[in-house]
């Protein structure tokens, strides 16, 4: 009888495990069947093997049981990297396809691939040497090295959680080298997480912290750097912490020498100073970029990152980075940059001459300067912004025309008795419209908000900023900013066109134009405007006449939208 009990007891434990087996068996397949788990991707950085002036980036792409993603589809786009091959986790050669910019590596269940490349680190670009590798440091931006997961450029938050569990990056540099980056690891990483890889400096070497705030700020420069000055620096952090009323946890600033000192390595020997100027990546965490504590220019740089890096903290949004948004963030920001120079300690802004309002005029002329001279290139509606195809339009854009369209829309937000920085408050707690300009201008103007639309965002209105005039500084600092625009944009446009020539002017002949306008006179523009225009920039106003008058005697119609080539005797 026990005997039985036994045998009956067995049975049912039998039976329990059995349905127990079954019951796990059934949701495993369940999920084996329905769920799609995402992948995971790991980054492990070093200097190339055979090219000491550029990285290796070995990407790992792990998939989990769960994963029926039979691919990683990795985007390359025009970046200026080489693949070396692609394998599976025992280093078996795996094919991996490459279509419209997007590289598919297969990746199976549980399984893993690799893609390894090499990025080089120090080109030249348009406003200086791409990052660096020295002796000392090395440095780039996340843009630079890392291939991100395509779903992050289609700017779709739920694609990236589904397909990308976590991002990982590990660095192979010496070890007393200092540290400097904004995260290691992300997990369940968004849209604006992956943005912040992309835009942060990643810097490793021998640094100095100069400057360590309990705001967060930190300041770097490279370990024995001598007459580094720190003033400036905590006053326009705090300038931002109290405009935006909130700041990112951490902020490092790496300041590099002006015209990089650092010794640069070329196939293992040291092949002489870099003269340029170097540009590392600026995000929401770390900033790097050679830095001239004597020069206007490299604090309106930093502070126009800065910006960005508490905007993006204090509303990271994609809809911001999403055209036409770009144009009106882009033009907050540069607004602000210039703002933000009334900050700095006193002694620094009288040797650096800070005049916001003359800064708002130079740039006002730069944008009539360009516009009246090629009208053909530089007419469009801001609100037109994601039809531009060309680069220097877009920088012209977000430059130049936008943070005038900004500042007129403060400006006149202001007579209307709105606080200053109304606009900015708007964009920061309702941001997710496709179309926050017009509704920032609706909260700030009111029933005067279509005007403004319609004239200066979906038209192509003059902003009338003439009551700039009385801070024209001397003509020889108009000149610089024309000749300034010209070289800056021909920087870009002879990406586009190489028959592009900048039109420079020379002191002797502003001189000259000016001196000749009274006999000379070429009725370029409508007399109303013609009449504006002179009593508001006389040497804008002659310098385009002069380019007019060349026309003219060359035969050129003005309405020739092929003016500039053909006075440069360089037919497109």
């Amino acid at each position: 009888m026990k005997k039985h009990r036994k045998v009956k007891y067995k049975i049912k434990i039998i039976i329990a495990a059995a349905t127990l087996f079954i019951a796990s068996a059934a949701v495993f397949t369940v999920c084996f069947l329905t769920l799609d788990a995402p992948l995971y991707y790991d980054y492990a950085v070093s200097i190339a093997d055979g090219d000491m002036q550029s990285l290796r980036v070995i990407l790992a792409v792990s998939s989990s049981l769960f994963s029926r993603q039979d691919a990683a589809y990795i985007y390359l786009g025009d970046k200026d990297v080489n693949v070396l091959g692609c394998f599976d986790g025992r280093g078996n050669i795996k094919e991996a396809f490459l279509s419209d910019g997007v590289i598919a590596v297969p990746v199976s269940r549980a399984g893993k691939a690799v893609l390894v490349y090499e990025v080089p680190v120090g080109l030249p670009t348009k406003h200086g040497n791409r990052g660096v590798i020295s002796e000392d440091y090395t440095i780039f931006d996340g843009d630079q090295a890392f291939l991100f997961p395509a779903p992050f450029y289609i700017y779709d938050d739920e694609s990236i959680k589904r397909s990308v569990g976590r991002i990982k990056f590990t660095f192979d540099f010496p070890e007393d080298w200092t540290v400097i980056v904004p995260f290691t690891q992300i997990d369940k990483p968004g849209w604006s997480d992956l943005y912040n890889m992309q835009k942060n400096a990643y810097v490793f070497g021998k640094f100095d912290a100069v400057l360590e705030t309990e705001t967060g700020l930190r300041v770097f420069v490279p370990a024995g750097a001598a007459g580094i000055e720190t003033a400036g620096f905590s006053e326009l952090f705090a300038y931002y912490a109290d405009l935006f009323e909130s700041a990112p946890p951490e902020y490092s600033a790496v300041l590099l020498p002006s015209g990089e000192q650092g010794k640069r390595i070329t196939g293992g020997s040291y092949a002489g100073l870099a003269a340029d100027r170097v540009i590392g990546g600026a995000g929401t965490a770390v900033t790097a970029a050679s830095f001239d504590s004597n020069a206007l220019s490299d604090w309106k740089l930093l502070s126009h990152r800065m910006f960005h890096a508490f905007y993006d903290t204090a509303a990271p949004n994609v809809n911001t980075h999403i055209p036409p948004n770009v144009w009106f963030n882009e033009g907050l920001s540069t607004y602000y940059e210039n703002m933000a120079m009334e900050a700095l300690p006193g002694s620094l802004k009288s040797r650096l001459g800070i005049n916001v309002e003359r800064d708002f005029a130079l740039i006002f002329n730069q944008y009539l300067y360009m516009r009246i001279k090629d009208p053909y290139a530089y007419t469009f509606a801001a609100m037109d912004e994601a039809g531009i195809e060309s680069d220097a339009l877009t920088e012209y854009l977000h430059y130049t025309a936008a943070p005038l369209i900004v500042k007129l829309l403060i400006d006149q937000s202001v007579k209307l008795g709105k606080d200053p920085d109304a606009v900015l408050r708007y964009c920061l707690t309702e941001n997710e419209s496709p179309i926050t300009p017009f509704w920032a201008a609706l909260e700030v103007l009111g029933d005067k908000s279509q005007d403004f639309c319609e004239t200066y965002m979906l038209g192509t209105g003059i902003p009338p900023l003439w009551y700039l005039k009385p801070y024209q500084p001397s003509s020889r600092e108009v000149l610089a900013a024309l000749n300034e625009i010209e070289i800056r944009l021909e920087s870009w446009w002879k990406l586009e066109n190489g028959s592009y020539r900048a039109y420079v002017v020379t002191g002797g002949e502003l001189t000259q134009a000016m001196s000749e306008v009274s006999e000379n006179r070429v009725a370029f523009l409508p007399d109303e405007i013609a009449g504006i225009l002179w009593d508001y920039c006389p040497e804008v106003y002659a310098l385009l006449n002069d380019y007019y008058r060349q026309a003219r005697d060359k035969g050129i119609a003005f309405d020739d939208k092929d003016i500039r080539y053909k006075l440069h005797d360089d037919p497109q």
